[in-house]
């Protein structure tokens, strides 16, 4: 009795021992799953492979399906409810069947047991065995069995590289498991017991009896019936592989950067992402004929901000053309796509209105000189034309009265990311395409646009939100601008687009880099902000890529597929935000008494008030008017007062040129001793009565030459003639090249107050 008492306290400590040695891997897996990208209904985007090269689904609480759950437990472990995760009979039946044969022929493995042995794979011997069964104890110990057949499903091997029923499922069938057949879930249930012996494509008889014989013992067990054990053993087993589908993979790839292993649910839209990949292809195929290789396109809704599609480039696996690149997020010159935003915000501090006239005449600051694209000028123009028209000289001069920090400023706090450079380092280029953008920065610009200034960004995962509340643009403002760019000039057929009825207002803008390197089109209505870039990902240009053609023709394909919501035709007009006001018809300024012509248009409400009308002046005039007088040099009784319309010389000499009549300004009296105070302009260089010899560069042209003026007054304006033509206009710096041929000329330099100050020299070329 003693000895026994020994014996046992021996087997008990031995366990005991056992049981302390070997305890479960922490974590159970290593978390090794493959990340799972999928759209805002919980469609496939993109599966990747984990760092084993395996399609292994990471751990979800979906139900398993009744159909693969019974078929698994009757193959591998019919007892799996009622044991504590060994199976007693299970292991004295394999051990009287293996002593009977000199083969191994039953492993008596659980379910919870093949558990314990794919967390940790290791060699199959009577020891590792022992060891599997201690912590098949201990598993049923810490899950409970809903877990552990959970556990099971998501690990099994399926052949090949697939891990996990999930991933069996669609690899073979491409189906949900839900979905699967009797057939199909007895064909999953004897692969694990095998994996590398019965191989669905290599090894299709043997794996078909398997599948056939498991599918009998659920007739015999009652689980399926005679009908649809008979048709299921008509069905085949696969002969393959199914692909995993591959939609919006630069977003894909992006996500599986930021969540690798996860499952990562976005905003996509199917059907939308389905819809701009293949309007893309389409439009790409038609721009490389004309040596144009890539596009990129982003659609997002403009009151949520949810990215809806994301087209990186027309052909992710198109190594040739560098598909790859995702042209979402590439840095790209913005052309003159951030044009608007200076419109809008030059609103809100009263500079302009839509109707404010804008100076369009050569201009100088510095050595930098902006021109516009079809290289004319044309005096004045509105502000609404001038942005319909993507004018660059306004757009210039505008930029420098608002002011590059404050407009820089915005770009930041809106969201643009991609200002690596000082305000000053940009300049007055920024508006012209100096800076980098990311259409996805340029989306939720414009978005912001359509969202009342509110400018909050986009989302892209599935459950965030956008927090509102960072408006930098009035209401009334964005309104303003979205009706100017309601007007632009639509490319294609869709000229026509509001003689249709079933055509939809949308704002849009384009922009063309430097070198027609870059062409973008971003457009946006209260439902919809589309974003189409199109070039090169090379960098290399092309002389047929404009952003009307090359981008807008596509962004107008996708607007008019996209479905709509009629309840968001068109942007309400805010009406709180918007007051009337009294303009000159003439200068689209408040108006004043001397204006013949008024208007009343809308604009932003604000604290600060436009300025008055510039041009309307009332003269003092001798009798025969031919000079101005005042009350230096007038005669009492012998002078009139009169109210004209007065545009300065510079901006008189391009209205000209546009067939616009004026009547002429008197100069003022010859007499009037007011003439000789003290005239503000000096001109440095060229010095009266010089000779200049025209220099010339390394090719043998004549370079122009580099006149110079020195003013008294700070951020006043000056304007330049040669030989009575005016040249330009300067701000600031006073430089003005100057192209001159041999013989005399004369420069003369004016400014607003009417001083002039004029040098006589002769130039030569040799």
């Amino acid at each position: 009795m003693k000895k026994f008492k020994i014996a046992i306290a021996a087997i008990a400590f031995l366990l005991g021992l056992v049981w302390v040695v070997t305890p479960l891997p922490s974590p159970l897996f290593l978390g090794d799953y493959s990340t799972l990208i999928l759209d805002e209904e919980g469609e496939y985007l993109r599966i990747f492979l984990n760092s084993n090269e395996q399609w292994c689904f990471p751990p979800s609480e979906e139900p398993i399906p009744e159909k693969l759950v019974k078929a698994v437990i009757l193959y591998e472990d019919k007892r799996f409810f009622y044991h504590p995760g060994v199976d007693p009979i299970a292991v004295i039946r394999a051990i009287i069947q293996n002593a009977k044969s000199s083969e191994r022929l039953s492993g008596a493995s659980t379910i919870t047991m093949q558990v314990a042995r794919i967390s940790r794979p290791k060699e199959r011997t009577i020891l590792n065995k022992l060891l599997e069964m201690v912590q098949a104890v201990k598993l049923e110990i810490r899950y409970s069995k809903e877990d552990i057949l959970r556990i099971y499903f998501t690990h099994a091997p399926y052949g090949g590289n697939i891990i996990g029923y999930k991933a069996a499922c669609l690899r073979y069938w491409g189906k949900e498991p839900d979905e699967l057949t009797w057939a199909e879930a007895a064909a999953l249930a004897v692969l694990p017991n095998s994996p590398s012996l019965i191989n669905p494509v290599a090894g299709q008889e043997q794996f078909k009896e398997k599948r056939d014989n498991l599918l009998k013992k659920l007739l015999d067990e009652g689980v399926i019936d005679e009908e649809t054990f008979e048709l299921s053993l008509m069905e085949s087993v696969p002969g393959g592989q199914v692909p995993f589908p591959v939609h919006a993979p630069h977003l894909a790839r992006r996500m599986e950067n930021i969540f690798p292993g996860r499952r990562v649910r976005t905003t996509i839209d199917m059907d939308i992402q389905t819809l701009a990949e293949e309007l893309a292809r389409e439009h790409a195929a038609n721009l490389q004929r004309y040596g144009t290789d890539n596009v990129a396109v982003l659609i997002a809704e403009t009151r949520t901000g949810k990215v809806r599609a994301y087209v990186g480039s027309q052909d992710f696996f198109d190594d040739e053309r560098l598909g790859k690149v995702d042209g979402v997020i590439a840095p790209r010159s913005t052309g003159s796509i951030l044009k608007p935003f200076l419109y809008a915000l030059a609103m809100d501090e009263a500079i302009i209105l839509p109707d404010s006239r804008i100076k369009d005449i050569p201009t100088y600051y510095g050595s930098f000189s902006p021109y516009n694209a079809d290289m004319e000028f044309r005096g004045l123009v509105t502000a609404r034309s001038a942005l319909i028209n993507s004018l660059n000289v306004p757009a210039v001069r505008l930029l420098y009265t608002y002011g590059i920090y404050e407009f820089y400023s915005f770009l930041q706090v809106a969201g643009m990311t991609t200002l690596f450079r000082t305000p000053d380092d940009y300049g007055l280029p920024l508006i012209l395409g100096g800076a980098e953008g990311r259409i996805w920065d340029l989306v939720a610009l414009y978005r912001g646009l359509g969202n009342s200034g509110d400018f909050s960004g986009l989302i892209v995962l599935e459950g965030d939100s956008l927090e509102p509340g960072n408006r930098l643009i009035s209401p009334g403002a964005c309104y303003l601008v979205l009706e100017i760019l309601k007007e632009l000039k639509r490319p294609g057929s869709e000229y026509y687009w509001h003689q249709f009825s079933n055509q939809w207002p949308i704002a849009w803008k384009t922009g063309t880099s430097y070198g027609h390197r870059d062409a973008l089109a971003i457009g946006v209505s209260p439902q919809w902000t589309i974003g189409v870039w199109a070039g090169n990902f090379s960098g290399e240009g092309n002389p047929n890529l404009m952003g009307s053609r090359s981008a807008g023709t596509l962004l107008f394909s996708i607007f008019n597929s996209l479905p709509k919501n009629p309840k968001l035709a068109w942007f309400k007009k805010p009406a709180l935000d918007l007051t009337e006001v009294e303009l000159c018809a003439e200068s689209g300024y408040l108006a004043k008494p001397e204006c013949e012509h008024k208007i009343i248009r809308d604009s932003p409400r604000t604290v600060k008030t436009l300025k008055i009308c510039p041009y309307h002046r009332t003269l003092f005039l001798n009798d025969d008017e031919t000079y101005q007088v005042c009350s230096m040099c007038w005669e009492t009784g012998e002078y009139r007062e009169v109210d004209r319309l007065v545009y300065p010389p510079e901006v008189v000499q391009y209205l000209k040129e546009r067939g616009q009549s004026f009547r002429a300004v008197p100069p003022h009296n010859p007499d009037c001793p007011t003439l000789s105070f003290d005239n503000p302009i000096e001109i440095i260089y060229p010095v009266e009565g010089s000779r200049i010899l025209v220099p010339r560069d390394i090719t043998g042209e004549y370079q122009k030459v580099i006149a110079k003026a020195a003013y008294s007054v700070e951020k006043s304006e000056l304007y330049w003639y040669l030989d009575d033509d005016f040249i330009g206009a300067t701000l600031d710096r006073h430089t003005m090249p100057i192209a001159l041929e041999t013989g005399r000329h004369t420069v003369s330099i004016t400014d607003s107050e009417g001083h002039t100050k004029r040098v006589n020299f002769r130039a030569e070329r040799k």
